[in-house]
């Protein structure tokens, strides 16, 4: 569930231009970010009749001033502005949610991958916990899908092919790459051809061998790999080198639907990884080479983890 806006002010200031670089900052980092965009989009492209504030004012400071109404007037007639805004925000969400899927289309739920095809041949494969969305109705015109979680894509040729995610977007036009997009973190490997990573305060542009990550400030940071035909994880091994402790243990989580209780959680970084079929082998891979232990519950659905 997206958390609440700091104010009652905030979407509005936003759509108006209003909002500080803080505040902006902020707004990017939330997950359903490209979902407000989306909205905004469609708001944008709704026309409302001619209306002059002052005229309807003097029309209706004419009708009330007999009566003694004049001060509840204007607050009614304010009020009716107030809602014929929020009309306008409503309708373009009711005409957003329409045109998304209910559902999203793929679903990789926990210790699973999902692999299939989009209507142009190009293919993909879902990691656990993650989620695809695209419209086969406006394919032929606009090759796009919205992902939440981890990827691999292999893309026919042809028009412009998006991928759509809550921190950023990436364009080819054929070639194969992994995303990973997960809340406001974003990366992006690419294994033939070239990719255009779109995201934080300038895009990159990739070849195959290289990895671009969206960093905490903003800014995409490109660096070069040693590569596999394919990624890891489709041979059964999640791949953490250079990776937070914390995201590996919700790596961990993800493949294999447990709940991780790290007892005095510190910033540590992991170099290794861990199998995706044999819980106690991936802790152990985890655990040993930084110094931690771990307690597994009966039902292999909780884990404490602490210093030894």
């Amino acid at each position: 569930m997206s958390k609440a806006f700091p104010d009652d002010t905030f979407l509005a200031r936003w759509l108006n231009g209003e909002l500080s670089q803080a505040e902006e900052t902020e707004l990017k980092a939330r997950e359903d970010f490209a979902d407000l965009q989306k909205i905004a989009e469609e708001s944008s492209n709704i026309s409302l009749p001619s209306f002059s504030e002052g005229g309807a004012w003097e029309q209706l400071l004419a009708a009330k001033k007999e009566r003694g109404e004049i001060q509840k007037g204007r607050r009614r007639f304010m009020r009716r502005l107030r809602w014929s805004a929020a009309a306008v925000l409503a309708l373009a969400a009711v005409a957003y949610w329409m045109w998304q899927p209910a559902t999203p289309l793929v679903v990789a739920q926990v210790g699973e991958q999902r692999s299939g095809s989009l209507p142009d041949g190009s293919t993909y494969q879902l990691n656990a916990g993650g989620t695809l969305d695209f419209d086969e109705a406006t394919w032929t015109t606009k090759r796009a899908v919205q992902l939440k979680g981890e990827a691999f894509f292999e893309v026919e040729k042809g028009s412009e092919f998006t991928v759509v995610t809550p921190s950023g977007e990436v364009r080819v036009l054929g070639t194969s790459f992994n995303v990973w997009a997960r809340k406001s973190q974003l990366e992006v490997v690419c294994y033939s051809g070239k990719v255009r990573v779109i995201g934080g305060a300038e895009p990159v542009e990739i070849e195959a061998g290289q990895k671009a990550v969206l960093m905490e400030g903003g800014n995409l940071s490109t660096s070069n790999l040693q590569l596999t035909p394919t990624p890891s994880w489709f041979r059964g091994w999640t791949n953490c080198e250079g990776l937070s402790l914390t995201r590996v243990f919700e790596e961990l989580e993800r493949q294999y639907g447990l709940q991780v209780n790290w007892e005095n959680e510190s910033y540590r970084v992991y170099e290794g990884g861990f199998p995706n079929d044999d819980l106690e082998q991936a802790l152990k891979f985890i655990c040993d080479p930084m110094e931690l232990q771990f307690e597994l519950s009966s039902d292999k659905k909780r884990v404490r983890i602490f210093s030894k």
